[in-house]
């Protein structure tokens, strides 16, 4: 063996940087001491929870307990490798006698969880009639954490006793029963007490279905989904719970790696608790048990799980979606009947997308989006006057009236018409993007990516149409960029690209060239945040990418023009809500109250300048009435 000429050296702080969520993490800490007590074989575990700064926190079980000779070994060793040296199973005595369970400990890194609380704490264990305190302290230099003080007597028994004072934080006593309640209490042979009151597993739940699935790669896992009684409907209890060897992975939650598997707003998310226990990723599990590890193994459990949890979701809400579905279109019947067969085509692809996304939602909210998107879909009706309205200088008298020469006084109606319905969408717009309950992608977002002129005049107009080509390079682009579910549901919404936290619509204008072959010359993208988001210079700049992979990278063979809207909740202050990309692009960023307080304003002034000139209108109705009613026409059979 060479001979050491210089030995390396610790920070003071190198454990609290090494392991941060450990000595930080109050919730993870606990975890982990607990977890320390599991593996020792403990039964029981008795904490204590101080009422004030300073005061002691205590941690006993009846576990194995240390020798002297263990505790150095075990205990004083950085990454201590439990697998390794003891083995995956603990041996514990259990009501029925001997028993194994697995072990949670891999990376030897619990014990250092006391640090949360202090930078000194005294471990007490005792085994073969003696006795063993250790003063531990985090001092740096040669050694990362040392043994300040050492002392022994002789007690019966075995097991360990940890304090610490709670110098850095104190811990609440409620919060830490949930915390343990949800991570370890699935063992009936496991019980801990906090300050002397047992913590109980969500008051005697049983699972309404329990499954075991077999993965292709011959794993297998089960499933077990809980309904949370009412009373009990915190986010604790809610979500997707892994257990890996009987403990709790992470907290429960409706997103699993990468995937959003389920709203955590909507009614179903609130009342079930689904619980995956995986003991095939034991060996996946990061360090701290906050998460797992990105792997094969754990990606196909993910999507296994997501499968199956979204199955489940549509077996639940099946008949109640159709029931919902019918009492909205008898309660709209009079309008619908009103819309053209192209309109009629995207309700009914509205109402089978929408309600396969939120089919718990219930009649009274769906009859306010039906009502709203209606209004939507009968605008296309004299689209063409309005159109010409618009784009004119309200102010310009003369140009007024040389276009409103050209129509009929029932003309002129429908626009009033539809001006009113337009501000309805607005206000329903308003209203949405104000509750904190609206699922913004399946509701306020197909709503405002189809009342295209809230963004400007230029697109108030039918030329805008979908692209299949544009859809899907946009779709790839996105896939380029981002992490995570990025879909377009070609069957029901082709021009919505939907993404967890967005959806981004396209349009375009098309036309033919010199050879007789089609391209666009406009493109219109419409980025829409989730609720809460505030647009800074990130999203702005990935809509310039988004322009820039259009017109640069040649993917529709054509150089279009290209605008992008990026809507959120609101802009930071931080950056310009207007980005210049030389001649070919724009890039704007807006909240949704911009859009509709500015769409508004510009419908209110032309429905004042129309009133005024046709002020009649409103009191001579009967004359319209009239007017409208189907006449026998006179046939002239004259030469």
């Amino acid at each position: 063996m060479s001979e050491i000429i210089q030995k390396s050296l610790f920070e003071k702080n190198f454990i609290e940087r090494t392991y941060s969520s450990v000595v930080s993490d109050m919730s993870i800490a606990f975890s982990e001491l607990v977890a320390n007590s599991w593996d020792a074989g403990a039964t029981n575990v008795w904490i204590t929870i101080p009422a004030k700064k300073g005061e002691e926190i205590i941690i006993e079980d009846n576990g194995t307990g240390m020798t002297d000779k263990e505790f150095q070994q075990r205990w004083m060793v950085i990454a201590y490798n439990r697998v390794a040296h003891q083995g995956e199973y603990i041996e514990y005595l259990s009501s029925n006698g001997a028993a194994k369970r697995l072990a949670y400990g891999r990376n030897g890194i619990g014990r250092h969880s006391m640090l949360c609380f202090d930078n000194q704490y005294t471990v007490e264990t005792w085994r073969n009639g003696e006795c063993n305190v250790y003063v531990i302290s985090v001092d740096g230099g040669e050694s990362a954490f040392s043994v300040i003080s050492h002392n022994k007597y002789a007690k019966d028994g075995n097991g360990t006793r940890l304090s610490v004072k709670a110098n850095k934080k104190v811990p609440a006593k409620l919060e830490v029963m949930r915390t343990l309640g949800y991570r370890f209490l699935f063992d009936p042979e496991f019980s801990v007490y906090v300050n002397s009151e047992k913590i109980e597993f969500t008051q005697k739940v049983v699972p309404i279905l329990t499954k075991q699935i077999k993965l292709k790669s011959n794993l297998s896992i089960n499933i077990s989904i809980y309904q949370i009684p009412d009373g009990e409907k915190t986010t604790a209890a809610n979500g997707i719970a892994f257990w890996t060897g009987g403990r709790l992975v992470g907290n429960p939650s409706w997103i699993i790696g990468d995937i959003r598997v389920e709203d955590a707003r909507r009614k179903f998310a609130l009342r079930h608790l689904i619980v995956v226990q995986a003991d095939c990723l034991i060996d996946d599990v990061y360090y701290d048990w906050s998460q797992f590890l990105k792997t094969e193994k754990v990606k196909e459990v993910f999507v296994a799980v997501t499968q199956f949890v979204r199955e489940f979701r549509v077996d639940y809400y099946k008949g109640k979606v159709t029931e919902v579905r019918k009492d909205v279109i008898e309660k709209n019947i009079n309008k619908i009947e009103t819309l053209s067969i192209p309109a009629l085509y995207d309700l009914k692809n509205f109402f089978s997308n929408y309600l396969e996304q939120k089919p718990e939602i219930d009649n009274e909210e769906l009859n306010t989006i039906i009502g709203a998107l209606i209004s939507v879909l009968q605008s296309r009706n004299g689209m063409s006057l309005l159109e010409k309205l618009s784009a004119m200088d309200i102010e310009d008298v003369d140009t007024l009236n040389s276009i409103l020469d050209e129509w009929s006084v029932s003309d002129i109606k429908d626009v009033l018409d539809e001006i009113d319905r337009r501000l309805k969408v607005i206000n329903a717009i308003e209203q949405l993007c104000s509750n904190p309950s609206t699922d913004e992608l399946h509701v306020l977002h197909p709503l405002v990516s189809q009342a295209k002129w809230l963004f400007g005049i230029e697109y108030d107009n039918m030329n805008y149409t979908f692209n299949k080509v544009l859809t899907t390079v946009l779709h790839n682009i996105l896939k380029g960029q981002r992490k995570g579910d990025i879909d377009v549901n070609w069957a029901k919404r082709p021009d919505l690209v939907i993404g967890s936290d967005f959806s981004l619509s396209s349009t375009c204008v098309e036309d033919v060239d010199d050879n007789d072959m089609l391209i666009i010359n406009k493109v219109l993208i419409i980025e829409l945040k989730r609720g809460g988001f505030t647009i800074d210079r990130q999203e702005m700049n990935q809509a310039e990418e988004y322009i820039d992979s259009l017109y640069k990278g040649n993917k529709l063979n054509c150089k279009p023009r290209i605008k992008a809207f990026v809507v959120g909740d609101a802009v930071s202050p931080a950056i310009s809500n207007q980005k210049r990309l030389e001649d070919y692009g724009e890039v704007y960023a807006y909240t949704y109250r911009q859009l509709t307080q500015t769409a508004g304003k510009r419908l209110f002034n032309l429905k004042e300048k129309l009133s005024v000139r046709y002020q009649e209108l409103n009191v001579n109705d009967y004359l319209l009435e009239i007017l409208g009613e189907p006449r026998q026409m006179e046939l002239d059979f004259s030469d």
